[in-house]
């Protein structure tokens, strides 16, 4: 697997850098995304600070946007607003930054159960993610949607398809398809979303909750030692980002991929 970063939330993120350097790795910026008061405050200076200790690192380097509450489908255009404004600033920050992909959310709701919600729901993102991508163009960048609380890949495929720009495609993350698929085995979002999928969120859990816990761990829900084969099998080589709190769990899973 040749294309591999690692994440980090930190505000100072030179432990991550180096160790990303000291692995012949990518890396991925969270913590506008984890930490969304940054973006009413000082995060020029703050992006400054991460381009200086970026000056020299050759690996490739992806962005988190907003998420926390955003709401890209509301029915109420002040959220939507809002929710606007978070991503265009996200956005900004990775064209700053020098990433290439930037992560968001499109935050289905799988509990509402009316019948007119999930084309309802379809028809806004589309709407939306079609006025962003032209932001992403103009920036460089390519947006990636994360499927999160999705019980299918159909619902995120949808979006992609009406959308269909160079500048709008998929963030696969591992861990959400174990926890929250509809039973569906991940092959067959593999077999939807492949020709979608430019990013890969990788870590585990033990069936529970979204832990973020190293690949190898004991009890894992994940088997990577099936399904990294599967990725390796993708059109077109994601970015497979190692998300992990700590850097220990980051190492040991570098060194589970061999690395």
């Amino acid at each position: 697997m040749n294309r591999l970063a690692i994440t980090t939330r930190e505000l100072d993120i030179s432990r991550h850098v180096a160790l990303a350097s000291q692995y012949q790795t990518g890396i991925e910026l969270q913590v506008y995304g984890y930490n969304p008061d940054l973006l009413d405050g000082d995060w020029r200076s703050l992006v400054a600070s991460h381009r200086e200790a970026l000056r020299g690192f050759t690996g490739e380097i992806a962005l988190h946007g907003a998420f926390y509450d955003m709401n890209s489908a509301s029915a109420d255009s002040r959220i939507t607003a809002l929710t606007v404004e978070r991503y265009r600033a996200s956005l900004r920050v990775a064209a700053e930054l020098g990433a290439r992909h930037t992560v968001f959310h499109a935050n289905y709701l799988p509990f509402i159960q009316h019948p007119s919600y999930l084309p309802e729901w379809t028809r806004k993102q589309v709407a939306f993610w079609d006025a962003l991508t032209e932001e992403a163009r103009r920036l460089g960048l390519i947006i990636a949607l994360e499927n999160m609380w999705e019980p299918e890949p159909d619902i995120i495929a949808a979006v992609l398809e009406e959308v269909n720009s160079p500048h709008l495609r998929a963030c696969l993350d591992i861990g959400h398809v174990y926890l929250y698929s509809n039973s569906l085995p991940f092959p067959d979002w593999l077999k939807r979303l492949g020709n979608w999928v430019v990013h890969v969120h990788a870590n585990n859990h033990r069936g529970h909750y979204d832990e973020h816990l190293p690949l190898d761990v004991e009890g894992g829900a994940v088997d990577y030692s099936a399904v990294l084969p599967l990725l390796s099998e993708l059109p077109s080589p994601p970015l497979v980002s190692l998300e992990m709190e700590h850097t220990e769990d980051l190492e040991r899973s570098l060194r589970y991929l061999g690395r």
